[in-house]
């Protein structure tokens, strides 16, 4: 194998290492957005049980009176 050839496979097997590693951080981000989804979705669904809850009226004293 010349030096050419040698230069060519070299820069084959660092592309091909490229596209792997590429595809290992995409995967990675999709992960972590379905992640942030869930937890968006999650929060939302805490603001809404929180709003829907009765605020104790100011004549009530708490519990520990």
């Amino acid at each position: 194998m010349n030096e050419l050839e040698a230069r060519l496979v070299d820069l084959e097997l660092r592309f091909m290492k490229l596209e792997r590693d590429t595809q290992d951080l995409s995967d990675v981000v999709a992960e972590q957005q379905k992640t942030i989804d869930a937890l968006k979705l999650e929060a939302k669904r805490l603001r809404e049980r929180l709003s829907h809850e009765e605020e104790p009226s100011a004549e009530e004293k708490p519990p520990h009176y």
